[in-house]
């Protein structure tokens, strides 16, 4: 600060300076800022626009989730698909919150007190030109560190510990997978004392894979200026999560949960996808892909097939959106969906 004005200079650029009033009410305040950010913008070969929205979120620790594909996708993404993103997304915070809190492989419920606090300071970003990019933004100020965490890890931020920890879980876990060392990496998980991974994490992130997308996904951090970052931590590394790792991944989830039975239950939900087939009397049966509520407010997707009076019931309720099935059978353990047999029972619950 010199005479009133912000001068701002870097080692980069050792004979440019950019100056700034440091009085906001100056007529021309508005004006020598946009010069300003307009030639910093210009030093670092990005848009005007680009530099402003990283601006407005400099204070923030970010989580940036890249769909990658085999081929475009011109025509966008299923909708189904990116809702299943956004709830992995939150489900990535709300896991690797909960590891710094408490590490185990399997967390019993996700929503501590702690844990959905950080994530309602969580924001929805926007996304990238030309890409489908989910952003997860949370200022790295935005909560205390919980009492729980005060003592070991005094003067740290809480947000800059969950995404640390998410960053060396999903690390960790794409290391084990590249380099052939799951089992050993799993087993160290189990006995571990504070383990980096959970059967949670695994779980979010295959909401983020879809199978007849085939797609990919890239992770990559942007972290607060106003807080540093440890000198091990590569800023601008980025963790790309293949295709074919999920369902890897799905296998070290089921490993680290305990052990999952088979579920006889009647279970509430909607219809999601009719995929029956007309048989020659012009009579319909097959599968339906059901949305199951669960008590977390989440819900399982399972297929089921059914027959001519179930799926005519299906129908009409997959038309109807205030209209709920309740299925009486068994749940299958497994990555979803699932699959759902044994059905003694599919009535309608709604409006008459």
């Amino acid at each position: 600060m010199v005479d009133g004005l912000y001068v701002f200079h870097h080692d980069c650029a050792p004979r440019r300076q950019i100056v700034i009033s440091m009085d906001q009410h100056a007529l021309d305040y508005a004006e020598a800022c946009e010069l300003a950010m307009s030639k910093l913008a210009d030093l670092q070969g990005m848009k005007l626009t680009e530099l402003i929205q990283l601006a407005a979120i400099s204070r923030d620790d970010s989580m940036y989730y890249r769909v990658t594909g085999r081929g475009a996708f011109n025509e966008g993404l299923p909708l189904s698909f990116a809702a299943s993103l956004l709830l992995g997304a939150e489900q990535v915070l709300l896991a690797s919150a909960c590891t710094v809190l408490r590490p185990q492989a399997h967390h019993p419920r996700l929503h501590r007190s702690e844990a959905t606090q950080l994530a309602s300071h969580a924001r929805f970003g926007h996304t990238e030109r030309g890409s489908f990019v989910v952003r997860v933004s949370c200022p790295v100020d935005a909560m205390e560190t919980p009492a729980a965490l005060a003592l070991a890890n005094t003067n740290e931020s809480f947000v800059r510990m969950t995404m640390l920890s998410a960053r060396r879980g999903v690390r960790d876990l794409v290391d084990a997978i590249e380099t052939d060392t799951l089992t050993r990496f799993v087993d160290s998980q189990k006995d571990a004392r504070s383990p980096v991974v959970s059967s949670n994490l695994c779980e979010a992130l295959t909401r983020m894979h879809d199978e007849e997308m085939q797609n990919s996904i890239d992770l990559s951090f942007r972290w607060a200026t106003t807080v540093a970052l440890p000198q091990e931590i590569a800023a601008a590394a980025s963790i790309r999560i293949k295709s074919d790792h999920f369902g890897r991944i799905d296998e070290v989830r089921r490993e680290l949960r305990a052990v999952e039975h088979d579920r006889d239950d009647v279970f509430i939900g909607t219809v999601e996808h009719l995929n029956g087939q007309f048989d020659l009397e012009g009579n319909r049966a097959g599968e339906v892909v059901v949305g199951l509520l669960q008590h977390d407010k989440g819900t399982i997707k399972a297929r089921v097939v059914l027959n001519h009076d179930q799926y005519a019931s299906a129908v009409a309720a997959h038309l109807d959106d205030r209209t709920f099935v309740r299925i009486a059978g068994r749940l299958r353990p497994g990555r979803q969906p699932r699959t759902l047999v044994d059905v003694t029972s599919f009535t309608l619950i709604g409006p008459e």
